[in-house]
């Protein structure tokens, strides 16, 4: 009896923190799978259960949308990388939402690093001209299995530039 408790309590844990994750709006959804279709080679596949979405407000009216999305299998291997992903959210005259791509880049993999849980904080630019965020992720050591990073690191990103905005990692 006490078993089968267990089992129902444990079974519902799972859905309520299965239930607790967001769902990506499709307009993303569609978006995140033509990045993935360009940047795949033809063995690699996209992992779409593996990405992360977060919504910053960049400041009055004005927010971006970071995505990181996984493509495993590179060239048929046992490999992985994840990319960032800046989407400008946008409505048309309709109130249909819509993602423009501000820039995509490689942001970890194999050996490298990973971000398992996307809690992206935006960081003051004294200056005010960029856009300055930061990520939590897992580096991997030269003890470190490759898909078992062990330290846990910052990254620090600008998203500037003009006439067009890109992403970039500050050392």
């Amino acid at each position: 009896m006490k078993l089968r408790l267990l089992t129902a309590a444990l079974f519902f844990a799972c859905t309520l923190a299965h239930a607790a994750e967001p769902k990506i709006p499709k307009a993303l959804e569609q978006q995140v799978g033509h990045l993935v279709a360009l940047l795949k080679d033809s063995y690699a596949t996209g992992y779409p259960e593996a990405t992360l979405v977060q919504t910053l407000d960049t400041g009055e009216d004005s927010q971006v949308t970071l995505a990181v999305f996984t493509l495993e299998g590179f060239g048929m291997g046992n490999n992985y990388s994840q990319y960032l992903a800046v989407f400008n959210p946008e409505e048309n005259e309709e109130g249909v939402p819509h993602y423009s791509l501000l820039d995509v880049m490689r942001i970890g993999g194999d050996s490298w690093r990973a971000i398992d849980k996307l809690d992206a904080k935006l960081v003051s630019d004294p200056a005010g001209e960029q856009t300055l965020i930061d990520i939590p992720v897992m580096e991997n050591t030269d003890d470190d299995a490759p898909n078992f990073p062990s330290r846990a690191a910052v990254i620090h990103l600008s998203l500037d530039g003009s006439p067009s905005l890109r992403l970039m990692e500050i050392k």
